[in-house]
């Protein structure tokens, strides 16, 4: 199940969204999305994340689960699991996770209830591809108590790595389930994990959600702290992607402090970062966020100076 891991891991990771402080450019962990629609905040990794926009020419069962007749589960029924598992690759590789779904559900039941399966690699790998896809197709809940299943395994493997991209992605699947109790625990230990190992861009993406966390919150001196934890990380890596997401957050607190010159120095400060050259097209978004805090900055500005003459 070798291939079914990597190519679900790839693709599923490309739209587990939220606008996330890691951004490489390739968006190797997340190959990202983070954007959350209606969320006014972007995440500390720049991949990853449970974005979905949906364009109106895309099958509905991109990003929705779809129903199966009868008939076609009958089929299901008759095939291997490696049949099964060539048919998931298929619309993972097409990125049809709604179709993908329900198939992994059936390898899943399958591989638990054979209790001669001494496959134990082919049962971490479903749980793991059905978490990530749980989320691509927004029902959120059902992939926490994967997630826990497969960090433990992790865990159990030594893959430091590999565990603390499963906590980021449980904690995102927590955050839109809307359990904020699981949400900061997946959270807080990933933190944990990262600076024990020396993981820099995962501390860094850790305390940036702790920070977005704490603004959620209107604990603005608790948000301060983390973000300027991580931008110093992100410094440091010169990830000048993160630093313009982390700095973007670190003005929103200043301006909800009403410190408005303070917030408007560093908003024209990270506008300037998201015009170099080499990351002006990955940070589009960013820019454009920023340039309308500033507007409302200078128009709020002006209407005060207008009424003060």
């Amino acid at each position: 199940m070798t291939n079914h891991k990597s190519e679900h891991k790839d693709a599923a990771n490309k739209h587990h969204h939220h606008e996330h402080g890691k951004c490489n450019h390739e968006h190797e962990h997340n190959n990202h999305d983070h954007d959350q629609n209606t969320c006014a905040h972007e995440h500390g990794k720049c991949s990853h994340g449970h974005d979905h926009h949906h364009h109106s020419n895309e099958p509905h069962e991109r990003y929705n689960r779809y129903s199966y007749s009868d008939a076609e589960i009958i089929e299901f029924s008759k095939k291997s699991v490696d049949e099964l598992i060539e048919l998931v690759n298929s619309f993972l590789s097409e990125e049809i996770y709604g179709k993908a779904v329900p198939i992994l559900e059936i390898i899943f039941l399958r591989l638990s209830s054979d209790k001669h399966n001494v496959d134990s690699e082919n049962i971490f790998s479903t749980k793991h591809h059905l978490a990530l896809a749980y989320g691509i197709i927004s029902e959120h809940a059902k992939s926490i108590p994967l997630w826990k299943e497969v960090i433990k395994s992790l865990e159990q493997e030594e893959d430091t790595s590999e565990t603390l991209e499963a906590y980021y992605n449980a904690a995102l699947s927590a955050e839109q389930a809307q359990n904020e109790k699981e949400y900061v625990a997946f959270i807080t230990k990933g933190l944990e994990i990262a600076k024990a190992s020396n993981f820099e861009d995962w501390e860094a993406a850790f305390e940036h959600e702790l920070g977005i966390h704490s603004m959620d919150k209107s604990d603005y001196n608790a948000a301060e702290i983390k973000f300027l934890r991580s931008i110093e990380i992100r410094k440091n890596m010169e990830d000048e992607e993160g630093i313009i997401i982390s700095q973007y957050h670190l003005a929103n607190v200043y301006e909800a402090r009403k410190e408005i010159e303070k917030a408007k120095k560093l908003y024209e400060e990270t506008l300037a970062l998201t015009k170099n050259e080499c990351i002006k097209e990955h940070v589009e978004h960013e820019r454009s966020l920023i340039e309308e805090r500033l507007s409302l900055i200078n128009n709020t500005q002006l209407q005060s100076k207008l009424l003060k003459f």
